[in-house]
């Protein structure tokens, strides 16, 4: 039997298994994709030996990361303004502490051949998985979770062209010009490729020409990418940005690319992980479960060092720039394939990866209870009980973010002020949408949050009652009141009509 033919038999079949156990492993609480990645370990090498990798099952199957990037750049995430330059140094920080104790511990166990080019995968952060992860709890829309996402994107950004770099040190800066040459053009052809899609509409009839026209884009930047040592799933992922107006405008295409994406190249892209496996020793799951405590542990650590920096909440930064399983899972591919690691190096790695892909969104969910849950919960609420029962939702800016940020975060949560706080999360103040309104639009892009009329923020402990805190709403006529903790910390932000629906639902 052909490889073509045999090949359409193997992906039927891990297709079917991939979508059943992502279900059951839903069910169960544990995270959906990782049921792929077993589906892989059993039917591949790893396992029973059935499903054997060659060129067409490889090829289909990186695809997946490339488009989950790619719908992550064009839907999840607003990028409203210039990034701060704190979300650069906090990368930087999450990417070279974890990379120094990885290379240390491998140097330590021993056994690896290549450890610096290892160490970057097992380093750096996955804005695939998180992006699925942000989603799930209802904060990708959110600006706490756009800043997530932002130190995510940049740690792998850093990481993949660390990587590519790492690959050939001999020719470092012929690497280096090259990859600065590809993200540039991606930037620059971005722009091109909406103005052609637009022009295609009214000028070509032909069914399906704009989802043709934007699969092929998506494609032919891959290529380029990956020939000028690049990564193709970053480099869809910018693309997807320079398209988001585009694709924003025409939800049919968007659902097009949904299927497209969820239903069949994103499950077998994270099959593919696990049929890279060889057969699982004992020493081979010792190494993965001892990597894996230490790219965890390095990660947590410094990502609730850095939390302060962007303040974000110590957890939620801590454990969301934990967060592996995409990229970082292709470039051990990627240095399997060109012989860089052996079988037993990728199959370590990958264990270790994968340990952390099932802990880190199962505490992360946890401590981040989704929206759905929260609003049930809060049917409940009564007078009597303590605000500290009520579900957090801060809504809050900093004396750093622009006024754009601070109309964004207002107008996306459909409130009439948002805290202002400093660089420990206390409140200084909050801003209104009285404010913002009566400020000429063309200068939000240059004007900071601080930089204007600032209302005075009342504030009330943890432990006050919702009876006391409606009357305060009464007396004050404030359109928020802020909670904080014993040392004075933003802990949430309530809103009198958000309290009156819980009351009455309730």
């Amino acid at each position: 039997m052909s490889i073509e033919v045999i090949s359409l038999l193997f992906i039927g079949i891990l297709l079917f298994i991939a979508k059943t156990l992502e279900e059951g492993f839903r069910r169960i609480g544990l995270v959906p994709f990782v049921g792929s990645i077993v589906t892989g370990i059993i039917m591949g090498e790893g396992g029973l030996g059935i499903v054997h990798v060659n060129s067409i099952i490889s090829f289909i199957t990186s695809l997946g990361i490339v488009f989950l990037l790619f719908l992550a750049g064009a839907e999840e995430f607003e990028v409203k303004t210039k990034i701060d330059k704190k979300f650069f140094l906090s990368a930087i920080l999450q990417l070279s502490f974890p990379f120094s104790i990885i290379a240390l511990g491998l140097y330590a166990l021993g056994g690896f051949n290549d450890i610096l080019l290892i160490s970057v995968p097992l380093a750096m952060s996955s804005a695939g998985p998180l992006t699925r992860l942000l989603i799930d709890v209802g904060m990708s829309k959110r600006l706490q979770g756009n800043y997530l996402f932002y130190q995510v994107i940049i740690d792998e950004i850093m990481a993949v062209i660390m990587f590519a770099i790492l690959q050939d040190t001999a020719h470092i800066i012929t690497s280096m010009v090259e990859v600065i040459v590809i993200v540039i053009a991606i930037i620059l052809i971005g722009r091109y490729i909406s103005m052609g899609l637009e022009k295609l509409e009214s000028v070509f009839k032909v069914r399906e020409i704009e989802f043709a026209t934007l699969i092929s884009a998506i494609l032919v930047i891959g290529f380029l990418a990956d020939t000028y040592r690049f990564n193709s799933a970053i480099a869809a992922l910018f693309l997807g940005f320079l398209l988001r107006d585009y694709l924003s405008d025409r939800p049919e295409l968007r659902e097009k690319l949904h299927a497209f994406t969820y239903g069949f190249f994103e499950p077998l892209f994270f099959v593919s992980i696990g049929l890279y496996f060889v057969k699982i020793t004992p020493d081979i799951l010792i190494i993965g479960l001892l990597v894996s405590s230490i790219a965890m542990s390095s990660k947590i650590l410094i990502g609730g060092i850095t939390s302060r920096l962007v303040n974000l909440n110590l957890t939620f930064n801590a454990l969301g720039t934990a967060v592996k399983g995409g990229v970082d899972t292709s470039l051990l591919i990627t240095a399997l394939s060109a012989g860089y690691i052996n079988g037993e190096e990728y199959s370590e790695a990958v264990l270790a990866i994968t340990f952390s892909t099932l802990i880190i969104p199962l505490l992360f969910k946890r401590i981040n209870v989704r929206c759905e849950k929260r609003v049930e919960d809060n049917r409940k609420v009564k007078l009597s009980q303590s605000v500290s029962d009520l579900a957090k939702d801060l809504v809050y800016v900093t004396c750093e973010n622009s006024l754009k940020d601070a109309v964004f975060i207002l107008t996306e949560k459909k409130v009439r002020g948002a805290v202002v706080v400093d660089q420990e999360l206390k409140p200084i103040g909050y801003i209104s949408m009285n404010t913002v309104i009566a400020i000429d639009p063309n200068l939000y892009d240059r004007l900071n949050v601080c930089d204007v009329y600032l209302d005075e923020v009342e504030t009330v402990d943890e432990g006050s009652k919702v009876s006391s805190v409606l009357k305060k709403f009464r007396e004050t006529e404030k359109p928020l009141i802020a909670v904080v903790d014993k040392d004075g910390k933003l802990t949430n932000v309530l809103y009198e009509r958000e309290i009156m629906r819980l009351l009455i639902n309730g």
